[in-house]
């Protein structure tokens, strides 16, 4: 895994060291509006998660785990991307930016570098991402990208919850 820029931004692979930035970032409240998990419930704890995802792999060693922090430049983290590459070239996506720097942009343009990133590095042909129906901000960020609402019947056969929506490109 490699640190990714365009312009001002930054991913950087994401580490155990930057559990305590990021508990920071992931303690707002509001980021989990749409969020089917609470907040982390202390720095050690993210160390701990973070240690697992830092192995990028799956226990079984057949999924790429793929996780970034987000930053501009040299600043703090901003949030994270993370993919998780499945052996059959899809990928699934998600992104998580602090409430305070929303609307910027910056979850559209991580994303976008993950994409690319994953397209041409590991092979991606299929992306997915599970959103909240009412997660409006969020749907137009995958719509910006060129995902698209998958059919319902395409959704069935993944485990999302009775309120998600699958997007797919």
């Amino acid at each position: 895994m490699r640190e990714l820029r365009a312009g001002h931004l930054v991913l950087e692979p994401l580490r155990v060291a930057h559990a305590e930035a990021m508990f920071k970032v992931l303690r707002e409240p509001t980021l989990y509006r749409y969020l089917d998990h609470p907040p982390p419930p202390s720095v050690e704890h993210l160390r701990a998660v973070y240690g697992r995802l830092e192995k990028r792999k799956s226990p079984d060693g057949a999924d790429h785990w793929l996780n970034w922090v987000v930053r501009e430049d040299t600043g703090p983290p901003v949030g994270f991307v993370q993919a998780t590459v499945l052996p059959e070239g899809a990928a699934w996506i998600a992104y998580v930016i602090a409430v305070a720097r929303q609307g910027h942009r910056l979850g559209t343009l991580a994303t976008a570098l993950m994409v690319d990133h994953l397209a041409g590095d590991y092979g991606v042909k299929r992306f997915l991402a599970s959103v909240e129906a009412d997660n409006a901000p969020s749907i137009r960020l995958l719509e910006r990208l060129g995902f698209a609402l998958a059919p319902r019947d395409a959704a069935k056969e993944h485990r999302l919850s009775p309120t998600e929506r699958l997007y797919v490109r």
